[in-house]
């Protein structure tokens, strides 16, 4: 039988850990628990109740920066990644065996609903990879960085439920986080590749498409706000209305703001 390996990186999560431990509670065969920098609440307490393996490492800042070492420590052949604010629908439950039995399935993407911190916005859209084989994946320990995967991946009408104690996809949220966020992600754009954290990642130096961002960040500053709004929109966010006009917005300003600080950083403006 297949095993599934459930790979987390939380700081500080004891409001919501509980919620996302009980919906793995026997349908996964280990819980993989990082903690990004030494914890200073319950979290750690909570995930020794749910038989977790839990590692304290020192702190990144994101959960990217983690998510290599998780992987590492997996020892099932496939990997759910989830984060503290995620939890298993009913129906993904039910239905996570019977997933990876599929042989010809090298990942899922699972729908992942936006949340406006109070109800769910019913719009069938966005989906998220989230379920995928340890072997077929390869991952840069980098902010927003997704997990790439090499075979079929197929998008399944399943729930992975994400409600943060606020709406991530607002422009509020923006100001207060992702900006953030973008200047963390362009300061390690202009670290020496070698000492980004990998898995299985074959590549000697960055990827083409960040290689464009770092020598050309003020040329492409509109050009991504644009790509990336209609992207997303145009991928299904305007089934969702305003809040998937928002949301497209936000990563739109998130994609160019890193453009934003990677010249303000290298050029000292």
């Amino acid at each position: 039988m297949e095993k599934i390996s459930a790979c987390l990186v939380v700081i500080n999560e004891e409001k919501l850990i509980k919620r996302c431990l009980e919906s793995l509670r026997g349908v996964v065969d280990e819980i993989i628990l990082v903690h990004d920098g030494e914890c200073s609440d319950k979290t750690l307490e909570i995930a020794q109740e749910y038989d977790a393996k839990i590692f304290v490492r020192p702190f990144y800042g994101v959960a990217e920066g983690q998510r290599p070492f998780s992987y590492e420590q997996a020892s099932s052949n496939w990997i759910l990644q989830i984060d503290a604010d995620e939890f298993l629908s009913e129906e993904l439950r039910s239905s996570l065996r019977s997933l990876v039995s599929d042989k010809e399935i090298s990942a899922y993407k699972m729908l992942w609903p936006l949340w406006n911190g109070k109800k769910e916005i019913k719009a069938d859209w966005p989906y998220k990879i989230c379920l995928f084989r340890k072997e077929a994946a390869s991952l840069l320990g980098l902010v927003h960085f997704v997990v790439g995967v090499k075979g079929k991946i197929k998008k399944v009408n399943l729930k992975l439920k994400h409600q943060p104690e606020c709406n991530n996809f607002s422009f509020s949220y923006f100001f207060k986080k992702h900006s953030a966020w973008a200047r963390l992600q362009a300061k390690k754009y202009l670290q020496d590749f070698s000492s980004i954290p990998k898995f299985n990642w074959t590549g000697k130096d960055w990827p083409k498409a960040i290689r464009y961002r770092i020598k050309f960040p003020l040329l492409l500053i509109p050009l991504e706000f644009i790509w990336t709004f209609l992207k997303s929109l145009l991928g299904g966010a305007y089934r969702a209305g305003w809040p998937g006009v928002e949301s497209s917005i936000v990563m739109g300003l998130y994609r160019s703001s890193v453009d934003y600080y990677i010249f303000k950083l290298k050029y000292g403006k």
